[in-house]
């Protein structure tokens, strides 16, 4: 070979060697870009494993996390043969590539067949295809070791070097970042359903106790409180129920369905609201209304019409369940997340105190009126 064919040989191999150390700035890059932008956990990994798949052409890359409390691997990008796949999760295997790093948290390197056998990797039971190359980079968290990105050749000997070792290390110190800013979004947005839920409640307080200042009855307390939950749940049709003790009816205060105020007779309670007067206990259906109500014994009242998914809380003060409040949409079903659930059980709670405190308001003044009178009359003796 010329000098000259040295030199270009030499010129290829930097201009090789510039294209890779570009495309793997673009892995970093793309990666902190998408933590700047606030994407998700999983959303920064799959930008990462998509990256690490186009560089290194042909090689199969795994990003493991591993829940510490339940010992699990959990696969959170797995390509194979080019192809996306999911692995359910499992336990490490005792002495195998994620416990080694959990314990050195150094990356491991093994570059040929005879490095497989003496590191322990075995070919599958079952005659699949066993890598010949493979580089392991932990993800290291302040205390511990919290996964894993792997890189495996299944046709080259020698695949992997420094070069590919300090990449993975970048990505995995990105994946480390991600997950920190991942949690501390989950936190701000922690923190601002709870400012939410407690602004819901003193909204609920704020308007019973404008509805006893106004000197409204029963009737206006249940309007003003039903219009203010169907407010808080952004529109969603409310229910409040309430058990009239003397006839044993439930009368049924305030109702909206399908964002239209209704007026229905006093019945009988059966089915869901039954169920919860009787357990005192809430009741989340989000999906199978039909077959949910068949068990229940549940039917549609005549005039109104059937949702696709409930959640009813019992109003519940004196030690008694005296009624619920109940969320209906009539269009979706899983329409009600936990989140929504925990809110309405705490508004439920504030309206069954300030209902309490408006029928012994409302009973005071009775007696006070009764007590005016009775000295009228004795006046007039």
């Amino acid at each position: 070979m010329s000098e000259f064919d040295d030199v270009v040989a030499e010129n290829r191999r930097l201009q090789a060697e510039i294209e890779q150390r570009g495309a793997q700035l673009t892995i970093v890059n793309d990666i902190q870009r998408g933590i700047a932008e606030g994407l998700g956990f999983q959303a920064v990994v799959d930008l990462a494993g998509d990256g690490l798949s186009e560089v290194f052409h042909g090689a199969d890359v795994g990003i493991l996390w591993h829940d510490a409390e339940a010992n699990l691997l959990h696969l959170l990008y797995q390509l194979e043969l080019g192809e996306r796949i999911s692995i359910e999760p499992r336990t490490p295997t005792p002495g195998g590539a994620f416990e080694q790093m959990a314990h050195s948290r150094r990356p491991k390197v093994v570059n040929s067949r005879a490095e497989m056998a003496a590191a322990g990797y075995t070919a599958p039971p079952d005659g699949g295809r066993r890598e010949v190359s493979l580089v392991g980079v932990p993800i290291i968290g302040s205390d511990r070791v919290l996964g894993l990105i792997t890189l495996c050749d299944f046709e080259r000997e020698g695949a992997f070097g420094d070069a590919e070792v300090a990449l993975l290390t970048n990505v995995a110190t990105s994946i480390n970042i991600a997950l920190q800013n991942a949690r501390q979004i989950d936190e701000m947005k922690r923190l601002f359903k709870e400012s939410e839920e407690r602004a819901a409640e003193l909204a609920i307080v704020n308007s019973v106790q404008q509805a006893q200042a106004s000197q409204l009855d029963m009737q206006g307390i249940y309007d003003v409180v039903g219009d203010k939950i169907r407010e808080i749940f952004y529109d969603t049709d409310v229910e409040i129920r309430i058990l009239n003790p003397s006839t044993g009816l439930v009368d049924t205060p305030y109702i909206c369905e399908d964002g239209v105020r209704i007026a229905i007779e006093p019945y009988e309670l059966t089915g869901f609201g039954a169920h919860v007067l009787g357990t005192r206990e809430t009741l989340l259906i989000n999906e199978d209304m039909i077959g949910q109500a068949a068990a229940f014994g549940s039917v549609v009242e005549p005039g109104t019409l059937a949702p696709m998914s409930v959640v009813y809380v019992p109003l519940v003060w004196g030690g008694e369940a005296r009624g619920l409040v109940s969320l209906n949409d009539f269009h979706h079903e899983h329409a009600f997340s936990d989140s929504n659930v925990r809110l309405l059980q705490t508004l439920a709670g504030v309206l069954s105190a300030a209902l309490q405190n408006a029928r012994q308001f409302a009973e005071s003044q009775r007696l006070f009126k009764e007590a005016e009178q009775r000295a009228a009359e004795l006046a007039v003796i």
